[in-house]
C-alpha cells in the first residue's frame, strides 16, 4: 500500500480522502482486524497510507465535521 506524505497530499488534497475502514475492499490492519479509518486516492482507485502528520489533520476535520 503507497503512503501518501504531507507534502504530496498538499499538492493536490482533493485527490485523496479519508473513508471508513468498513469500506468494501479497505485492507485490515496487519494483525487481520478492521482499520476505523483508511487513506483512499481517487484518481488511482486504490486505498493507500496517510503519514501521522497527514492523519491527524484529516481526523480532526473529521470530528469538526460532526459538530
Amino acid at each position: 500500500m503507497d503512503k501518501v506524505t504531507a507534502e504530496e497530499y498538499q499538492q493536490n488534497p482533493g485527490r485523496y480522502e479519508l473513508v471508513s475502514g468498513h469500506e468494501e475492499g479497505a485492507p485490515t490492519c496487519p494483525y487481520g482486524n478492521i482499520q476505523q479509518w483508511v487513506g483512499y486516492d481517487k484518481k488511482t482507485k486504490k486505498f493507500i497510507r496517510f503519514t501521522k502528520s497527514v492523519f491527524k489533520q484529516l481526523i480532526a476535520q473529521k470530528e469538526n465535521e460532526k459538530r
